[in-house]
């Protein structure tokens, strides 16, 4: 199964990956509603990252009382199954599963082809 891998030290900071993931999957360039989260910051003059991307390692489907998150080789959310409990956001151990108007949003790595991935200018993003 491929995932998502982040090479920090080829890591620039510009953040087109969280634009093009909220451009893709939301529709607007807004980072913060991204389902990738790779930010930077200085630390001392030091660049460094908090990076939270799905690893796929299947706690959110687990802990979904539901059974609204499926796993395969991706991750998919049934919206109308979900119930907006959270139980996946907080089994989730890199952070990144989100709650938006009551509904769990996941990175599904865009059904295995993921536009991150496609428009990191130095290849920090790669989907092995």
């Amino acid at each position: 199964m491929k995932r998502l891998k982040f090479k920090k030290e080829l890591c620039i900071g510009c953040q087109l990956c969280s634009q093009v993931c909220s451009a893709y999957k939301e529709g607007e360039y807004i980072p913060s509603k991204a389902r990738i989260f790779i930010e930077s910051y200085y630390d001392r003059g030091e660049l460094k990252y908090d990076d939270s991307y799905c690893i796929l390692c299947g706690r959110c489907a687990k802990a979904c009382p539901a059974d609204a998150i499926k796993m395969g080789d991706y991750i998919e959310v049934d919206a109308d199954k979900c119930i907006g409990c959270g139980l996946c956001a907080d089994a989730c151990p890199k952070h990144v599963v989100r709650l938006r108007d009551d509904i769990a949003y996941i990175c599904d790595t865009c059904k295995g082809d993921p536009n991150c991935v496609k428009t990191c200018p130095h290849n920090a993003l790669t989907f092995e």
